[in-house]
């Protein structure tokens, strides 16, 4: 994995790793290399790596460098000297990286510096260079300040060589409450055409609704198989053993352990509240390895305020079984964190021989799946708002490649005005991510009996819409399909966020 390399010193230093492990800890992994104690955290981020040593010398860094993939480095050190020493090692070593150093002030030696690196950026006046160093680091959006709204309606995105936006015309984007203005290529802007291809290493303007662009740069960072990135990089299963019995506590237990395998997830938290039996606590003890924690709540926290403390650790995917999810206060909370939830259902994801102990590096081989899923596709009805549902389309072949499951959609209409722009859009994303794709239509055929007459299991992806989160009872008087189907327990379901006036 690719790692942000981080040589760090001083005051306006210690303020940028700060900001970094507070607020962006989950949209990269870092290297961290000081000498200062200050800037070992009292809480670790589980993406921040640490090492306190003497940064000039060649044979420390060495040992910490050897075998890492470096994408992009920072140098903020306090001693001019220091600063040029590490530089020239760092060039040596790594000859095309991009390197960026803070200065106290330019002088004309840094610009003859300049003119023979051409992926050196230098970053000068100590009072911005903390906000101004932040904007450089990869996977952060750029906001003009000073601007407008100052909310992200104009937004600078850099392109990535995975992204699902490289290599495709701009036409074939769909470009709703957003626009693409222009590209930003070679140290030269150009206004946006519609044949116009964008390129890995470009950096296209967007404007638009600032809900609207903060999700369409989720989209564009996303590399290919990625998730639960970039909502953030672990997953967490939260049980209530007020609410579960034994074996609903173990299916998900298990169920999560086979999600966070086969997904690219960090880590996998197992969150017990209001813990009421050891014995079955004990059994949940079993689970714990170098990638999985079991966290026991002996506080008495509800369901909401647990919810809170995961989100502030950049938790990507939340795993709750469907006893929870029947809950309206519990569903409410759900949609309110933005975030993807999988709610387990009686068919199961993770086959019956599936051995959860195994390591995630000897679940492959030779790129196949060992334990392929019990169900073999992925199901996203669309009905009604074509032009929401469109934009979670790179998160359901994002998921389904990485769990080895072909896509298929269907597509209902009462009037029958089906819309071959969606055909294309996941056509398109059928080649990317190397997914089978299968478009099913009708204008007579309920999506809920459709379901049901399935003859066989599902991976259901919904559009995680305030409509989930209102009375059970009366879901059968409401129009939106995603109402009725969140209470259907016979499949998985993956319930992803939209952009939605709720107004």
């Amino acid at each position: 994995m690719k790692h942000v390399l981080l040589i760090v010193d001083g005051d306006i230093a210690l303020h940028f790793v700060n900001k970094l492990a507070s607020e962006y800890s989950s949209n990269n992994f870092y290297i961290v290399i000081y000498k200062d104690s200050r800037f070992l955290p009292k809480r670790m981020p589980s993406t921040f790596s640490f090492f306190k040593c003497d940064y000039t010398s060649h044979f420390r860094l060495d040992n910490i460098l050897t075998n890492k993939d470096i994408s992009d480095i920072f140098m903020i050190l306090s001693s001019e000297e220091e600063s040029d020493a590490v530089y020239t090692y760092l060039r040596q070593r790594y000859k095309k990286n991009r390197i960026i150093r803070s200065v106290h002030s330019l002088e004309q030696r840094h610009e003859d510096i300049k003119r023979g690196d051409d992926n050196l950026l230098f970053i000068a006046d100590t009072n911005a260079v903390a906000s101004r160093l932040l904007f450089r680091v990869p996977n952060i959006p750029v906001i003009p300040r000073g601007f407008g709204l100052e909310q992200g309606e104009i937004m600078e995105i850099g392109v990535p060589s995975g992204s699902v936006f490289a290599h495709r015309e701009i036409r074939t984007i769909q470009q709703i409450g957003w626009k693409i203005v222009g590209i930003y290529r070679k140290g030269r802007f150009q206004l946006s055409a519609q044949r116009e291809i964008i390129k890995p290493g470009d950096t296209i303007l967007v404007a638009g609704d600032p809900e609207v662009t903060q999700t369409i740069y989720n989209q564009i960072k996303s590399d290919v198989g990625q998730f639960p990135s970039p909502f953030g990089r672990d997953i967490c299963l939260i049980i209530d053993m007020r609410l579960q019995s034994r074996e609903a506590i173990m299916r998900d237990c298990k169920e999560s352990i086979y999600i966070h395998r086969h997904l690219k997830s960090n880590r996998l938290t197992i969150k017990v509240i209001h813990a009421t039996d050891f014995d079955v606590i004990n059994e949940i003890e079993l689970f714990r390895q170098e990638d999985i924690s079991v966290v026991i709540d002996y506080d008495n926290l509800d369901f909401t305020q647990t919810l809170k403390n995961k989100i502030d650790e950049k938790v990507g995917l939340i795993v709750v079984g469907s006893e929870m999810f029947l809950r309206r206060k519990y569903r409410y909370a759900l949609w309110e964190s933005k975030l993807p939830v999988f709610k387990t259902g009686k068919t199961l994801l993770q086959p019956d021989n599936y051995d959860y102990t195994m390591p995630k590096i000897k679940l492959y081989s030779k790129n196949k799946m060992l334990y392929p899923p019990n169900v073999v596709e992925s199901l996203i009805v669309i009905a009604g708002d074509r032009k929401r549902d469109s934009n979670i389309s790179t998160l359901i072949f994002d998921i389904s490649r990485q769990l080895n499951l072909n896509v298929r959609v269907y597509d209902f209409d009462p009037d029958g005005l089906f819309n071959d722009i969606i055909e294309e859009e996941f056509n398109i994303f059928s080649r990317i991510f190397d997914r089978k794709f299968f478009i099913d239509r009708s204008n007579a055929n309920n999506p809920i009996f459709y379901i049901q007459k399935l003859q066989k299991p599902i991976l259901h992806f919904i559009p995680f819409s305030i409509a989930i989160t209102k009375s059970r009872l009366l879901a059968f008087m409401r129009t939106k399909f995603e109402a009725i189907a969140f209470m259907n327990n016979s499949n998985p379901q993956l319930f992803l966020p939209v952009n939605e006036n709720t107004k």
